[in-house]
Protein backbone atom coordinates (compact mmCIF):
# COMPACT_ATOMS: atom_id res chain seq x y z
CA UNK A 1 0.00 0.00 0.00
CA UNK A 2 1.27 3.39 -0.84
CA UNK A 3 -0.18 6.24 1.82
CA UNK A 4 0.18 9.54 2.20
CA UNK A 5 0.40 11.53 5.33
CA UNK A 6 0.22 15.45 6.08
CA UNK A 7 1.03 16.30 9.87
CA UNK A 8 3.84 14.68 11.28
CA UNK A 9 2.81 15.60 14.84
CA UNK A 10 2.11 12.92 17.32
CA UNK A 11 -0.81 11.24 15.76
CA UNK A 12 1.01 11.33 11.96
CA UNK A 13 3.96 10.62 12.58
CA UNK A 14 2.82 6.98 15.04
CA UNK A 15 0.83 5.96 11.89
CA UNK A 16 3.45 6.64 9.91
CA UNK A 17 5.80 4.77 11.50
CA UNK A 18 3.40 1.93 11.56
CA UNK A 19 2.45 1.94 8.50
CA UNK A 20 6.20 1.78 7.06
CA UNK A 21 7.41 -1.20 9.85
CA UNK A 22 4.34 -3.16 8.21
CA UNK A 23 6.33 -2.76 5.08
CA UNK A 24 4.03 -0.15 3.34
CA UNK A 25 5.27 2.85 1.73
CA UNK A 26 4.73 6.04 2.90
CA UNK A 27 5.38 9.76 2.16
CA UNK A 28 5.00 12.69 4.89
CA UNK A 29 4.43 15.99 4.49
CA UNK A 30 4.57 18.72 7.02
CA UNK A 31 5.41 22.45 6.98
CA UNK A 32 7.96 22.31 10.19
CA UNK A 33 10.92 20.11 9.23
CA UNK A 34 11.61 19.95 12.70
CA UNK A 35 8.36 17.68 13.31
CA UNK A 36 10.57 14.97 11.45
CA UNK A 37 11.95 14.61 14.78
CA UNK A 38 9.31 12.46 15.72
CA UNK A 39 9.93 10.10 13.04
CA UNK A 40 12.31 6.76 14.76
CA UNK A 41 15.91 6.88 12.95
CA UNK A 42 14.80 3.49 11.19
CA UNK A 43 11.52 5.21 9.16
CA UNK A 44 12.44 4.40 5.71
CA UNK A 45 9.55 6.42 4.49
CA UNK A 46 9.65 9.78 2.32
CA UNK A 47 9.95 13.32 4.31
CA UNK A 48 8.12 16.38 2.46
CA UNK A 49 8.45 19.76 3.53
CA UNK A 50 5.52 21.85 2.48
CA UNK A 51 1.75 22.60 3.10
CA UNK A 52 -0.36 19.47 2.65
CA UNK A 53 -2.91 20.76 0.16
CA UNK A 54 -0.15 22.31 -2.72
CA UNK A 55 -0.60 20.24 -5.92
CA UNK A 56 2.98 20.47 -6.29
CA UNK A 57 4.11 18.97 -2.65
CA UNK A 58 1.33 16.46 -3.07
CA UNK A 59 2.72 15.17 -6.59
CA UNK A 60 6.19 15.18 -5.02
CA UNK A 61 5.04 13.21 -2.30
CA UNK A 62 4.01 10.82 -4.65
CA UNK A 63 0.46 11.43 -4.71
CA UNK A 64 -0.64 9.72 -8.29
CA UNK A 65 0.30 6.35 -6.95
CA UNK A 66 -1.31 6.29 -3.71
CA UNK A 67 -3.96 4.14 -2.07
CA UNK A 68 -4.61 6.18 0.87
CA UNK A 69 -4.30 9.65 2.08
CA UNK A 70 -4.44 10.71 5.61
CA UNK A 71 -4.52 14.57 6.83
CA UNK A 72 -3.92 14.67 10.19
CA UNK A 73 -2.49 18.13 11.60
CA UNK A 74 -3.94 19.87 14.41
CA UNK A 75 -6.02 22.14 11.93
CA UNK A 76 -9.23 21.17 10.67
CA UNK A 77 -8.98 23.02 7.71
CA UNK A 78 -5.67 22.42 6.13
CA UNK A 79 -7.00 18.52 6.80
CA UNK A 80 -10.55 19.72 4.97
CA UNK A 81 -8.54 21.23 2.08
CA UNK A 82 -5.95 18.74 1.83
CA UNK A 83 -8.17 15.55 1.99
CA UNK A 84 -10.48 17.61 -0.70
CA UNK A 85 -7.50 18.49 -2.84
CA UNK A 86 -6.45 14.44 -2.34
CA UNK A 87 -9.85 13.11 -3.20
CA UNK A 88 -11.33 15.32 -6.10
CA UNK A 89 -8.20 16.36 -8.08
CA UNK A 90 -6.02 13.54 -7.92
CA UNK A 91 -8.43 10.73 -7.29
CA UNK A 92 -6.90 9.24 -4.50
CA UNK A 93 -9.60 6.25 -3.46
CA UNK A 94 -9.57 6.80 0.38
CA UNK A 95 -8.93 9.93 2.26
CA UNK A 96 -8.94 9.81 5.98
CA UNK A 97 -9.30 13.65 7.98
CA UNK A 98 -8.95 14.40 11.29
CA UNK A 99 -11.55 16.60 12.34
CA UNK A 100 -11.89 18.22 15.74
CA UNK A 101 -14.98 20.30 15.83
CA UNK A 102 -18.10 17.11 15.71
CA UNK A 103 -20.28 19.25 14.05
CA UNK A 104 -18.57 19.77 11.31
CA UNK A 105 -18.44 16.05 11.29
CA UNK A 106 -21.52 14.79 8.33
CA UNK A 107 -20.72 17.87 5.92
CA UNK A 108 -17.36 16.28 5.12
CA UNK A 109 -18.56 12.91 5.33
CA UNK A 110 -20.93 13.98 2.41
CA UNK A 111 -18.17 14.77 0.71
CA UNK A 112 -16.78 11.54 1.07
CA UNK A 113 -13.83 11.80 3.45
CA UNK A 114 -13.43 9.47 6.15
CA UNK A 115 -13.50 11.31 9.23
CA UNK A 116 -12.07 10.71 12.43
CA UNK A 117 -12.93 12.71 15.38
CA UNK A 118 -10.39 12.92 18.50
CA UNK A 119 -13.23 14.87 20.32
CA UNK A 120 -15.73 12.08 20.37
CA UNK A 121 -12.95 9.18 19.86
CA UNK A 122 -12.37 10.95 23.50
CA UNK A 123 -15.10 11.23 25.34
CA UNK A 124 -16.64 7.78 24.16
CA UNK A 125 -13.45 6.69 26.22
CA UNK A 126 -13.90 9.08 28.92
CA UNK A 127 -17.21 7.20 29.31
CA UNK A 128 -16.47 4.00 28.85
CA UNK A 129 -13.68 4.33 31.42
CA UNK A 130 -16.57 5.21 33.92
CA UNK A 131 -18.72 2.10 32.81
CA UNK A 132 -15.69 -0.50 32.49
CA UNK A 133 -13.60 0.49 35.47
CA UNK A 134 -9.94 0.48 34.46
CA UNK A 135 -10.62 -1.59 31.32
CA UNK A 136 -9.35 -0.13 28.17
CA UNK A 137 -11.35 0.48 24.67
CA UNK A 138 -9.12 0.46 21.72
CA UNK A 139 -10.93 0.50 18.83
CA UNK A 140 -14.25 1.39 16.91
CA UNK A 141 -15.74 -0.34 13.89
CA UNK A 142 -18.26 1.51 11.83
CA UNK A 143 -19.68 4.18 12.79
CA UNK A 144 -19.12 3.36 16.61
CA UNK A 145 -21.55 0.00 16.76
CA UNK A 146 -18.19 -2.71 17.60
CA UNK A 147 -15.63 -1.74 20.28
CA UNK A 148 -12.46 -4.01 20.88
CA UNK A 149 -11.83 -4.41 24.51
CA UNK A 150 -9.07 -5.46 26.42
CA UNK A 151 -9.63 -6.02 30.05
CA UNK A 152 -9.49 -8.60 33.13
CA UNK A 153 -11.75 -11.11 33.71
CA UNK A 154 -13.82 -11.13 37.13
CA UNK A 155 -14.77 -14.16 38.05
CA UNK A 156 -18.73 -14.58 39.62
CA UNK A 157 -19.45 -17.43 40.96
CA UNK A 158 -18.70 -20.52 39.82
CA UNK A 159 -15.63 -21.21 37.62
CA UNK A 160 -16.84 -19.90 33.67
CA UNK A 161 -16.32 -20.87 29.99
CA UNK A 162 -15.78 -18.49 27.29
CA UNK A 163 -19.03 -19.71 26.00
CA UNK A 164 -21.01 -18.87 29.21
CA UNK A 165 -19.98 -15.21 29.12
CA UNK A 166 -20.55 -14.69 25.21
CA UNK A 167 -23.48 -13.52 23.93
CA UNK A 168 -24.85 -14.15 20.73
CA UNK A 169 -24.51 -11.03 18.38
CA UNK A 170 -23.72 -8.52 21.18
CA UNK A 171 -20.17 -10.09 22.80
CA UNK A 172 -17.68 -12.33 20.94
CA UNK A 173 -14.54 -13.07 23.06
CA UNK A 174 -11.51 -12.88 20.03
CA UNK A 175 -8.43 -13.84 22.22
CA UNK A 176 -7.48 -14.82 25.71
CA UNK A 177 -4.10 -13.12 27.53
CA UNK A 178 -2.68 -15.73 30.46
CA UNK A 179 0.51 -15.07 31.98
CA UNK A 180 1.49 -13.20 29.50
CA UNK A 181 0.67 -15.39 26.64
CA UNK A 182 -1.92 -14.78 24.15
CA UNK A 183 -3.69 -17.10 22.30
CA UNK A 184 -7.27 -18.25 20.23
CA UNK A 185 -8.99 -20.02 23.04
CA UNK A 186 -11.95 -22.44 22.47
CA UNK A 187 -15.31 -22.09 23.48
CA UNK A 188 -15.01 -24.17 26.16
CA UNK A 189 -11.91 -22.69 27.92
CA UNK A 190 -12.51 -22.06 31.70
CA UNK A 191 -11.38 -18.74 32.63
CA UNK A 192 -9.57 -17.71 35.46
CA UNK A 193 -8.68 -14.56 37.77
CA UNK A 194 -5.83 -12.42 36.22
CA UNK A 195 -6.63 -13.57 32.51
CA UNK A 196 -7.17 -10.65 30.10
CA UNK A 197 -9.82 -11.15 27.78
CA UNK A 198 -9.92 -9.57 24.12
CA UNK A 199 -13.63 -9.04 23.48
CA UNK A 200 -15.31 -7.07 20.48
CA UNK A 201 -18.87 -5.64 22.24
CA UNK A 202 -21.96 -4.18 20.64
CA UNK A 203 -22.02 -0.96 22.18
CA UNK A 204 -25.72 -1.04 22.12
CA UNK A 205 -24.81 -3.60 24.80
CA UNK A 206 -22.06 -2.32 27.02
CA UNK A 207 -23.82 -0.91 29.84
CA UNK A 208 -25.92 -4.05 30.28
CA UNK A 209 -22.72 -5.90 30.31
CA UNK A 210 -20.67 -4.54 33.45
CA UNK A 211 -21.75 -8.31 35.18
CA UNK A 212 -19.04 -9.55 32.57
CA UNK A 213 -16.75 -7.19 31.86
CA UNK A 214 -16.78 -4.61 35.29
CA UNK A 215 -14.71 -4.56 38.46
CA UNK A 216 -16.63 -5.13 41.53
CA UNK A 217 -16.84 -2.38 43.63
CA UNK A 218 -16.04 -2.54 47.68
CA UNK A 219 -19.44 -1.34 48.17
CA UNK A 220 -20.98 -2.38 44.77
CA UNK A 221 -24.46 -0.93 44.56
Amino acid sequence: MYAVIVGCGLVGSRVATMLSRDGHTVSIIDLDPVSFHHLPPEFDGLTIVGVGFDEEVLIKAGIQEADVFAALTDNDNVNILSSAVAKNIFNVQRAITRVYDPSREKTFRALGLEIVTPTMIGAEQVYSRFIMGENLAHLYLGENEIEFFEHAYEPIGKQETIAEIEKEGQVRVIALIRKGKSYLPSTNEILLKGDRIVTAVALSFMHKSTKTFAKKSNGGS
